[in-house]
C-alpha cells in the first residue's frame, strides 16, 4: 500500500503503559518461551525507553510493535535485552530488542511499516547506526533495509543461534522525512508557535494544534512530512493527495517553518523536496490557499506558484 493510499487506519504511536497486556500477549505469540520477553521486561522497557518503543494499531488495536534500547556498541549482547541500564538516549546506536507482528496480521507490509518508522526516528535522533540480532531465515528480510550481517553473534538468548546485523545511518544536514503519530507531539509545539506569530498573531492552544494535525494526518491519502536540519524540526507539510480529471493534485493544507529557522531559504528547500516527492508519485500540480498581501504570497510566487485568475475561495460560517 502507498504511504499516500487510504490506509485503513494503521497508526503507528509511542507505547502507552495500558498497552502492557496486549505486548506481552503479542510476544508470546511471535517467539518461543525461551526467546520471548517477559510482562515485567517489557514494563522495564517502557518505563527506561518509552521513547524507542513504538507500536502499530488497526482501529485501535495493537497489531505489533518493535522496541529497543540506546547502546553504545555496534553489536547487541544478552545484557542489553535483561539490563536496562545499559540503555541511555545520548548513546550512539539504536539497537532493536523484537519486531512483533501479530501472525493474523503478518506478510501486510506492517513490519516494514514499523522498521522504516523506527529507522527513521533514530535518524532523526542523530544516532549513527542501527542494531540487531537474527536468525539465519531473517538475513534477508532485514538486507532489505539497509542492514550488512557482521557474521555470527556471540548471543546465547533462548539457546538459538543468532547473526549480528548493522545498518549505519547516512547523516545529512537537512532530511525530509515522513510524519508519523509519533512526531504530531513535536509538529503541534512548532505549528503553534509559527502561527502565533505575525503575521498570523492565532490563538492556537498546543491541544488544537495537535488535535489539527492528527485530523490531517489520519486522513485518507494524506501527504505528510517533516524537515530535520542538524537533527532538529525545522519545518513541515501536510495536505492529500487528490484526483482531478485524469491527474493527480497535491492539496497542501499546512506548511510551516520553525521560527529560529525562518529566513535561512529552508521554505524553499522544503518546498524543492516536496516537488521531488510530487514527481515520485506522479503528482503533477500543487495547490494551496493563502492570504492575500502577507509575506506568504510573495514567498509562494517566488517559487513558481501563480494566482488562479477564475477561482475564488469562499466559506460560510455556520
Amino acid at each position: 500500500m502507498s504511504f499516500y493510499q487510504k490506509r485503513g487506519y494503521m497508526e503507528i504511536r509511542y507505547v502507552e503503559n495500558r498497552d502492557l497486556k496486549q505486548i506481552a500477549l503479542i510476544e508470546k505469540k511471535c517467539f518461543p518461551i525461551k526467546e520471548a520477553a517477559t510482562e515485567r521486561q517489557f514494563q522495564q522497557r517502557m518505563q527506561v525507553f518509552q521513547k524507542s518503543f513504538l507500536v502499530a494499531t488497526i482501529e485501535g488495536q495493537i497489531v505489533g510493535f518493535i522496541n529497543g534500547a540506546c547502546i553504545d556498541t555496534q553489536t547487541l549482547n544478552d545484557q542489553h535485552y535483561e539490563n536496562t541500564t545499559l540503555h541511555h538516549n545520548d548513546y550512539p546506536y539504536q539497537s532493536v530488542f523484537g519486531l512483533d507482528v501479530l501472525p493474523q496480521y503478518q506478510h501486510r507490509g506492517i513490519a516494514q511499516k514499523l522498521m522504516n518508522a523506527f529507522i527513521e526516528l533514530a535518524y532523526c535522533r542523530g544516532k549513527k547506526g542501527m542494531v540487531l540480532t537474527c536468525k539465519k531465515e531473517l538475513i534477508s528480510f532485514y538486507q532489505q533495509f539497509g542492514y550488512t550481517c557482521l557474521g555470527k553473534s556471540n548471543s546465547q538468548h533462548g539457546g538459538a543461534i543468532w547473526y549480528d546485523m548493522y545498518l549505519e545511518l547516512e547523516r545529512k544536514d537537512i532530511s525530509l522525512l515522513k510524519m508519523y503519530d509519533f512526531h504530531l507531539s513535536e509538529c503541534a509545539s512548532l505549528f503553534q508557535k509559527c502561527f502565533q506569530q505575525e503575521p498570523w498573531c492565532e490563538s492556537w492552544t498546543y491541544d488544537q494544534s495537535y488535535q489539527r494535525l492528527k485530523e490531517m494526518l489520519h486522513s485518507p491519502y494524506v501527504f505528510g512530512f517533516v524537515l530535520y536540519q542538524d537533527n532538529h524540526l525545522s519545518g513541515l507539510v501536510l495536505g492529500r493527495q487528490m484526483t482531478y480529471l485524469s491527474r493527480k493534485e497535491l492539496w497542501i493544507d499546512e506548511l510551516c517553518i520553525a521560527p529560529q529557522y525562518q529566513g535561512q531559504s529552508l521554505g524553499t528547500e522544503l518546498l524543492n523536496m516536496v516537488k521531488k516527492e510530487c514527481q515520485k508519485n506522479h503528482i503533477e500540480r500543487i495547490v494551496l490557499n493563502t492570504v492575500r498581501g502577507f509575506l506568504s504570497q510573495h514567498f509562494y510566487k517566488k517559487n513558481a506558484f501563480q494566482e488562479v485568475d477564475n477561482i475564488v475561495c469562499m466559506a460560510c460560517e455556520i
